[in-house]
């Protein structure tokens, strides 16, 4: 999970229109009702939850869930590189990007996200088999899923990819504002005056090696600001509060996964450190019994998909089969393997 913004000034912004690019990412997608499976959220009804795919079904699928606090946009990138070959889907949970964003005291539950991931795979795509590529608050439901996946037999997961976020929060190096965000006294207040255009421009200079064009920039706050976005942030970065009381349990059930597994790190990201990603390696995967991988991404921030898709492209693709040169790319961003 990564957020980074300077608290003043901070400026109240009026409500806004999709940019251009967010906007032909929603003209590309569809929607689907969804009901909290959460007590607390009876009253709230049914959400609106947007959902995006391309590519020819039938080839074999790759699923993404995004994190905190963005959306499925975060992969824009890898939908086009690797749409030709495979089936890519997404969805952005209730809460962000163009999903409904609920506020008065509805609960947003890592759970809950992950029964909304296992309802689109079975009723909405009808997935007999997919890969799993998670990132930052995707991984934590990604690891969620895997103990609904253990308890059904409606699909099969063949691949698991996780990418940078803080699995292991004792050695996450948590910013001031996210630790002000969670608190109950000071999240509410700071919450109030949030923008996506001011949180997409800091995290533009803080967590991307290689920053992204205003296009993208533009789509990323508009994304953030659809149903005034920046007035959950507090309910929504309560999911840390999740992972640190269900870490351990998803930890182990990633150790005893028979689900081969893939780890790739941007090597820059200061708040899901390499700290992180080492201990997952060592401690969960690397003697595991189902076989795992562990990539070091150079020139990579947080959001590595978006500093490097070309090589999480290939990285993606060798694992699930395919016959990559990684000497054919600039020594300075080829990944490293990590044995």
């Amino acid at each position: 999970m990564i957020f980074l913004f300077a608290i003043a000034p901070i400026l109240i912004q009026p409500k806004k229109e999709l940019s251009p690019l967010a906007q032909a990412w929603q003209n590309n997608g569809k929607y689907i009702s969804w009901r909290s499976t959460l007590k607390e959220n009876e009253s709230f009804g049914e959400l609106d939850i947007f959902t995006i795919q391309k590519g020819n079904p039938e080839n074999p699928a790759i699923l993404m869930i995004h994190g905190y606090p963005t959306s499925s946009f975060d992969f824009y990138e890898l939908f086009e590189l690797l749409s030709n070959d495979y089936y890519v889907c997404a969805l952005d949970t209730p809460g962000y990007g163009l999903t409904d964003k609920p506020r008065d005291g509805y609960v947003y539950s890592i759970e809950d996200d992950a029964r909304l991931v296992d309802y689109y795979i079975r009723d909405i795509l009808k997935l007999n088999s997919f890969a799993l590529y998670t990132h930052d608050k995707g991984d934590s439901v990604g690891l969620a899923l895997l103990k609904i996946y253990t308890q059904q037999d409606n699909y099969k997961i063949t691949h698991h990819f996780i990418t940078n976020g803080n699995i292991y929060l004792p050695l996450a190096d948590l910013s001031k504002i996210q630790l002000l965000l969670l608190d109950k006294r000071t999240g509410p207040f700071i919450t109030r005056y949030l923008s996506g255009e001011r949180m997409a421009k800091r995290m533009n200079t803080l967590v991307h090696s290689i920053p992204k064009s205003s296009k993208k920039v533009a789509a990323v706050a508009s994304t953030i600001d659809y149903q005034d976005g920046g007035k959950v942030q507090h309910s929504i970065i309560q999911y840390l509060n999740q992972r640190h009381e269900c870490e351990n349990e998803w930890l182990a059930n990633l150790q005893t996964s028979n689900v081969p597994a893939t780890m790739i790190w941007g090597v820059d990201d200061p708040i899901a450190t390499l700290k992180v990603s080492d201990f997952v390696w060592n401690e969960i995967l690397k003697n595991r019994q189902t076989k795992s991988y562990y990539w070091k991404l150079p020139l990579a921030n947080h959001y590595l998909q978006n500093d490097q898709p070309e090589v999480i492209n290939l990285i993606i693709r060798q694992t699930l089969g395919e016959q990559i040169d990684f000497n054919r790319i600039g020594k300075d961003i080829r990944p490293i393997f990590v044995d």
